[in-house]
């Protein structure tokens, strides 16, 4: 029993059994050994983090920080100082360089090291930056020309190769990073990593129950799910239930590969689809026949009109993953459709300034949240960790302050009310037969407990 709870504005005492509330009754100033006191604070749903990258964000502790650096210099001073391990790959992670007056070099990361991988990801991971021992080693060498700088595909499969680690040690990560989520109100997540489900049949065997998981699936691995029957929402094992068919349909900005209507400004880049219309159209009919929901990586505007152009087709719903830029046009169709906008505010406040130079004109209608809701649109929240931080409250603080300095905020009129920005971020209620997965907060909208 919960005791002392306030919700909707009167103090109750919450009943629950094997998972869920059972009763929600007037509180009763009783208290017996067991129960749980909320000392009169707000008591409300937990946190789901709806888009997260859990291998990668569990290894982030372990990689340089290259989010200050301002150009070329910075990022090898920061890699030479970084921790080694003998001849393991050198390696960071958040590096910006669209805007770098410098362009990245291979020969600049080669001072770092000659003989040892050296590998820098970009904040969105569309992109990684190279030294020739990593060209070498990972047979990338005819794609990195002087820049070194490796895109899409061949650094998704980097990405992959970088977090090949046993198993065990593995899954200790995930689990430091699942108790650290857990311990910041989040309940659930929905996972989009690049792996497999016998990843999380292990880690259940032995013993993970911290939060929910909704492990999702590439078209490379989606086969596993169809074998098995899995529908979206089935058990998988223990706390992890099957998530989402993940399609990454364009590429990001940063990188100049989101796939645009118009060029980015100042080129005549357009970016391009990493799957094209008629194999995403042919991945979705599978999906839906399977009874598993797509969710669709987009992010420039012509990607977004794209995805919406296959479910209409296949006339399915499901979710559009990021949805950074979306012509309103396109905004109402979603909403037609029943499409979730799946997004993370981090990125609005992250890309503000690479946004103005490369969509220029166009950022009305980049990384709405307003917009989505204003028409209908279902909204949820996640981080993209580790391009932004597992951190539910910053994620929602940057939903409401679309700013992460002291500038004024970003297009604040795409900016929600904290109570939005809360829901964004809830899958349940506080009612009888919802999960009782619950979090008190104080009077400021932080966290005060995880129930």
């Amino acid at each position: 029993m919960i005791r002392n709870a306030l919700v909707d504005g009167s103090l109750v005492d919450i009943d629950t059994a094997g998972g869920l509330i059972v009763a929600i009754v007037p509180a009763s100033g009783g208290f017996h050994a067991g129960d749980i006191d909320a000392y009169g604070k707000r008591v409300t749903a937990g946190l789901w983090d709806e888009h997260v990258h859990i291998r990668s964000w569990a290894q982030m502790l372990d990689r340089a920080d290259l989010l200050p650096a301002d150009g070329p210099d910075a990022v090898v001073e920061i890699l030479r100082k970084h921790p080694t391990r003998g001849a393991e790959p050198i390696i960071g992670h958040g590096l910006r360089y669209a805007l770098w007056t410098e362009a990245p070099r291979i020969a600049d990361l080669d001072a770092v090291s000659r003989d040892v991988p050296v590998l820098a990801f970009s904040m969105d991971v569309h992109s990684v930056w190279i030294n020739t021992a990593a060209a070498e080693k990972y047979g990338v060498a005819h794609l990195t020309g002087n820049s070194g700088i490796v895109r899409e595909h061949d650094a998704f499969r980097l990405l992959t190769l970088m977090s090949d680690i046993p198993d065990a040690e593995m899954d200790a990560l995930i689990e430091r990073a699942a108790r650290d989520a857990r311990a910041n109100g989040i309940v659930g997540i929905a996972s989009f990593e690049m792996e497999s489900l016998t990843d999380w049949d292990r880690r259940v065997a032995n013993g993970f129950d911290i939060i929910r998981v909704d492990a999702s699936l590439y078209p490379d691995r989606i086969f596993e799910a169809y074998e098995r029957e899995l529908h979206a929402g089935d058990v998988v094992a223990g706390p992890v239930s099957m998530g989402y068919l993940k399609i990454i349909t364009d590429g990001s900005i940063n990188t100049k590969t989101a796939y645009m209507h118009e060029p980015f400004c100042g080129t005549d880049i357009v970016g391009g689809l990493n799957t094209d219309e008629t194999e995403l159209e042919r991945l979705v009919r599978d999906a839906r026949a399977h009874g598993i929901t797509p969710a669709l990586h987009a992010i420039g505007d012509r990607a977004n009109t794209v995805v919406i152009d296959a479910f209409e087709k296949v006339g399915v719903t499901g979710r559009i993953e990021h949805a950074q830029m979306v012509r309103p046009d396109d905004v109402a169709r979603m909403a037609r459709l029943g499409l979730t906008a799946s997004i993370q505010p981090a990125h609005a406040v992250d890309d503000r300034d690479v946004a103005d130079v490369l969509w220029c004109e166009r950022t009305d209608y980049a990384y709405p949240m307003r917009s989505f809701l204003d028409a209908g649109v279902p909204v949820i929240f996640g981080s993209d960790a580790p391009v932004a931080p597992l951190d539910p409250w910053h994620t929602i603080r940057m939903a409401t302050n679309r700013t992460a300095d002291n500038r004024p905020a970003w297009h604040p009129e795409e900016a929600l009310t904290f109570e939005e920005a809360l829901r964004c971020s809830q899958r349940s209620t506080v009612a009888v037969g919802q999960p009782a997965e619950l979090i008190s907060l104080t009077a400021d909208g932080e966290l005060a407990a995880v129930l």
